[in-house]
């Protein structure tokens, strides 16, 4: 089903390798939920929602490499979430 909304953009703040990913596309997320963890120098850092609403999609898997500002999932802002 595809949603309509706001669509907010959760991007890597540093480059690093994805562990976790917590959420698959479709599923409904609160704001602060951990949507992916990412590992930099042996220390894992949880990568937050920054909003409420569904994942429209997760474009990373686990042991991926990304750089700075890539694009790890795009969430549609929702109020019945």
């Amino acid at each position: 089903m595809r949603r309509l909304g706001v669509k907010f953009e959760v991007v890597s703040p540093f480059a690093g390798t994805v562990g976790r990913i917590c959420f698959r596309a479709g599923e409904k997320v609160e704001e602060g939920d951990v949507i992916v963890t990412l590992t930099h120098n042996g220390i894992t850092h949880d990568i937050l929602s920054p909003v409420s609403g569904y994942t429209d999609s997760v474009e990373v898997e686990g042991g991926d490499q990304v750089i700075a500002g890539m694009i790890l999932a795009t969430i549609i802002q929702s109020n019945d979430a």
